[in-house]
């Protein structure tokens, strides 16, 4: 049974090179690990975690592998992966993956963990598996736990473990009981909809308006919506966004620099220069040269 928590020793690693552990770090039965590996052959089968797991893709591209959710031994449903992943544990489920490069981050929380977390309560147990959780926190925490394994600094154990509870819980209240939610599940999926939408026109033009016409609503209920579901401003988002993609393909991607500036929406390679070092301190050029840099 293939576990995708486990760094994959002796699980024969079937359909898949170049593989490696970046970097890794544990929380009592808590662990993450930042890994590369590459899809070179088409492949399947079931896999089931022992804990409960998520992953993250630190790349620039979409992740193309298809999801089939399985409880009890009957398929639920068939879903493409997105940015972040969350399997329950003890649960089986079928995967496709598609021929690509990967470099995830991968978690995997124990009850130990979980269960001091919320003081012997278990939340996550009542929460479905989903192929594409769609959460700007839970986004920011990968992030700063892949910037944190990568180049650790003070009470670094600290910090990678003040992360792992915030992901566990802005798991609990993102994908918990309909009763938790209430009444903001409408403004939820909507506020899913604006992300998913400025995730995917990133090169295109990205003002409110564009976004409330695309979004079918209204300028200022898209504005609302979103700042009050996430807790910063639509345009802050953006911004935020499309350096995220530039860092990324700064990293992986051999294009030039006037290449990935308009693949990030940016209409002059002085713009994009401008907007990248105002936001990580170094301009695009030397963000390519040191790539494990943070800011």
């Amino acid at each position: 049974m293939f576990r995708p928590e486990s760094d994959w020793t002796g699980q024969g690693r079937l359909g898949v090179q170049n593989f490696y552990i970046e970097a890794a770090a544990t929380v009592r039965d808590a662990h993450v690990d930042v890994r590369h590996f590459d899809w070179v052959q088409p492949s399947s089968g079931v896999f089931s975690p022992e804990k409960h797991y998520l992953d993250y893709s630190l790349d620039g591209q979409p992740r193309r592998s298809m999801v089939s959710m399985v409880s009890m031994g009957r398929p639920d449903r068939r879903a493409a992966s997105g940015d972040i992943l969350y399997m329950p544990p003890h649960r089986q489920y079928f995967g496709e993956p598609a021929l690509q490069e990967r470099h995830l981050v991968c978690v995997a929380l124990g009850d130990e963990f979980l269960e001091e977390l919320f003081d012997g309560e278990q939340p996550l147990n009542k929460v479905e598996p989903c192929a594409d959780v769609q959460n700007i926190s839970m986004r920011r925490l990968f992030a700063g736990l892949a910037a944190e394994l990568r180049t650790p600094g003070f009470a670094s154990q600290t910090l990678v473990e003040s992360m792992l509870m915030g992901l566990a819980v802005e798991l609990t209240r993102h994908m918990g009981p309909c009763e938790r939610r209430g009444l903001h599940s409408r403004s939820t999926r909507q506020v899913q909809n604006i992300i998913d939408y400025v995730m995917e026109n990133l090169s295109a033009p990205l003002g409110v308006a564009d976004i409330a016409r695309d979004c079918n609503m209204s300028v200022r209920h898209v504005a609302r919506v979103f700042k009050e579901g996430t807790g910063c401003s639509l345009g802050e988002f953006v911004a935020r966004s499309r350096i995220a993609l530039a860092k990324e393909l700064l990293r992986s991607d051999n294009s030039r620099i006037k290449e990935i500036s308009w693949r990030c929406g940016f209409n002059s390679t002085s713009a994009f220069s401008a907007a990248f070092r105002s936001a990580t301190g170094q301009t695009p050029k030397d963000f390519r040269c040191h790539p494990t840099q943070v800011h």
